[in-house]
């Protein structure tokens, strides 16, 4: 019973997840020929800006609501959240309209001191309300807002983009989208806001906040870091060889990740109740850990090859002339986005058997050799295909580390597990 409620929480997810990704991709040969590599790395630039201070915000507390047994406590770690994401929302937007007025824009757009502590503050809501959705069960209404959304940002672009082709046109509809799943989110789901509660502190808040500090103090930065060696290639893109550059890149990501969306996401979404689950009961998790990385393996091996032997030819095709470049860096980022997906069980073992501290290093790991790598590419080749190539390849070691270190942790718990049953 308990393994067909996972298999059918998996199919609503990776339905729902599945859905939006076909959209996504139905609407990215319309999108591509709209909007140019300029303004698609605009948007990336935005996005990854975003992506970056999003863990700051909440300084990853939405990430606890699962794991409390008491839905009082889940509660008062999503008032947490918020409270939190309103006073680092703020200061970003300040600290970003002071940098734009004595210097000069850090985003290539106007008014981004307030687009995107909105934008930041609004994600973190989206995620507390997600996290609180998948602690109560309720991936079918996760999977419906997460295919409406694809449709609404899908049609919004095309249509707007026929209008005003720019690059702020791409940012306001991807925050608009935010905004539509954080209305649906808070009518469907049982937690409440109230407003005035988010303007002070309370005793318990401390004294929960304290509980669950790890993921402030090891989830926080290891998320940043991840965030940084996913996206740096759009910064460093952009300052070094150009937005153009950036913009192949962002395509190529945004197809790749794909399947890493469809089925990755949904598979971390339901493994980490069920190892936190059988974790609580006693009962042992190697299995199913070892079995589900291996399956997303197997999972991964077929598109990756089809991409590595025809990536240019698909890209050309599909997305324009403008966009073969994109298909060149997709033959050097399969394997990346493999590893990228087959890891999501063991990531989601990591909280439950309190490695975030070893999380950490692996991301302080992570960082410099993806970054090295595009830094060897930069300085020894001066080629960007080269800088996405070994940033990619170099980004793999940790993974592949992460892994190793997750399944030993795993065994010896179980172990530990067996000898005390034949004990008792």
């Amino acid at each position: 019973m308990f393994r067909g409620q996972y298999i059918k929480n998996v199919f609503f997810l990776i339905t729902g997840t599945a859905a939006a990704q076909l959209i996504n991709i139905a609407f990215m040969p319309f999108i591509t020929r709209i909007f140019g590599p300029e303004s698609l790395g605009g948007l990336g630039y935005y996005s990854s800006l975003l992506s970056l201070l999003i863990p700051l915000a909440a300084l990853c507390y939405p990430l606890a609501i699962i794991l409390p047994a008491k839905r009082v406590e889940a509660s008062a770690l999503f008032e947490i959240s918020l409270k939190i994401a309103v006073v680092i929302s703020l200061i970003i937007g300040f600290s970003l309209y002071g940098y734009e007025y004595f210097f000069k824009r850090l985003i290539i757009f106007d008014r981004s001191y307030f687009i995107i502590p909105l934008g930041v503050f609004l994600s973190v809501l989206v995620m507390a309300y997600t996290q609180w959705a998948i602690s109560c069960g309720q991936y079918r209404l996760i999977s419906l807002v997460t295919v409406l959304v694809a449709l609404v940002g899908g049609i919004g672009k095309v249509f707007m983009g026929y209008l005003f082709p720019t690059t702020i046109t791409l940012v306001l509809i991807n925050l608009f989208t935010v905004i539509i799943s954080a209305i649906i989110l808070s009518f469907k789901t049982s937690v409440s806001i109230k407003l005035d509660g988010l303007l002070y502190l309370r005793k318990r808040d401390y004294v929960i906040a304290k509980k669950y500090l790890r993921f402030a103090v090891y989830r926080t930065p290891h998320a940043m870091m991840a965030v940084i060696s996913q996206t740096a290639p759009v910064f460093l893109l952009t300052i070094f060889y150009g937005a153009q550059y950036a913009g192949y890149f962002v395509l190529t990501k945004t197809i790749l990740s794909a399947p890493v969306m469809l089925v990755g996401k949904a598979i971390y979404d339901v493994s980490f109740p069920k190892i936190t689950q059988r974790y609580n009961q006693g009962l042992p998790n190697l299995v199913f850990v070892k079995s589900t990385t291996l399956a997303l393996f197997a999972l991964s091996s077929l598109p990756l090859i089809i991409i590595f032997l025809f990536g240019e030819e698909m890209f050309l095709i599909v997305f324009g002339p403008s966009w073969e470049m994109s298909g060149t860096y997709a033959v050097w980022m399969t394997l990346w986005f493999s590893f990228n997906l087959s890891n999501k069980a063991i990531s989601a073992a990591v909280s439950v058997y309190e490695m975030d501290g070893f999380l950490f290093y692996n991301g302080v790991l992570n960082m410099i050799l993806s970054i090295s790598g595009f830094f060897v590419g930069l300085i020894y080749f001066n080629s960007h295909v080269a800088s996405v190539a070994l940033f990619s390849l170099f980004g793999i070691v940790a993974q592949i580390v992460l892994i190793v270190k997750v399944i030993w942790v795993i065994s010896k718990s179980d172990q530990l597990i067996i000898l005390n049953e034949r004990k008792g």
